[in-house]
């Protein structure tokens, strides 16, 4: 992909994201283009853009009489400048940067936010994995969402290491998935497993074995999360 290319991607995927969420089509303005080129100018990675979006919008959903619609990507502006923040402060973090451990009011509590939506999937999960008698996943999903309680009681109160919590939320999202996969009905967990192979299609056959591997283990983890409607526990999608 060319330079060109990669611009035209950058916008074009902000834009469906947002009137997909939006819920019904909708021209950006000339200062929703324009605030979208100084994200990819100043450098912010489209993954956090995109989660900045998703966040906004669930938690306007929440709070929105019906009917309601955010119109204007201005609206995603403070959320998205402090997911960049997060994330800049988790990269140093990984780096080694001695002042990585700083982190300001804004990005605090994008963090606090954000794990508290976690903490909601998990929940809803939680209450599926009851209803379709998955009982190690239940019990599973009750102790990841304690500990999420716990992290955003901790996060809101005070400081925190970024690198630390993504650490801490894929050691639980590995657990739930394991737990998933064994409370899955023998006949649903071939079915899952044949679809994660299929999913491969012909590219399988130019990959190395440890590549086709990995793709297929994503495929299934995939699959197992739409089966048991299960969050993925990171700070960035």
């Amino acid at each position: 992909m060319n330079p060109d290319e990669a611009d035209d991607e950058y916008y074009r995927a902000i834009e469906e994201e947002f009137v997909r969420r939006r819920g019904a089509v909708m021209l950006l303005s000339p200062r929703d283009w324009g605030l979208i080129g100084e994200w990819k100018e100043a450098g912010i990675p489209l993954r956090v853009v995109l989660q900045g979006i998703h966040n906004v919008f669930d938690a306007f959903e929440r709070r929105a009489p019906k009917g309601r619609r955010i119109n204007s990507l201005s609206y995603c502006r403070q959320e998205i400048l402090a997911l960049h923040d997060l994330y800049r402060t988790l990269h140093a973090a990984e780096a080694g940067r001695p002042d990585a451990a700083g982190q300001d009011a804004a990005g605090n509590a994008a963090v606090t936010r954000h794990v508290g939506r976690l903490y909601r999937g998990v929940r809803g999960a939680l209450a599926a994995a009851s209803q379709a008698g998955r009982d190690p996943l239940v019990g599973c999903l009750a102790r990841v969402a304690a500990d999420l309680k716990r992290l955003r009681k901790e996060i809101k109160g005070g400081t925190f290491d970024p690198q630390g919590l993504e650490e801490q939320l894929r050691g639980f999202d590995g657990e739930m998935l394991a737990a998933a996969q064994a409370s899955l009905q023998p006949e649903t967990l071939a079915r899952v497993e044949a679809e994660a192979g299929l999913a491969l299609g012909p590219a399988a056959g130019r990959m190395t074995p440890e590549a086709r591997d990995g793709t297929r283990r994503t495929h299934l983890a995939r699959l197992i999360r739409e089966a048991c409607a299960l969050p993925r526990l990171t700070l960035f999608d």
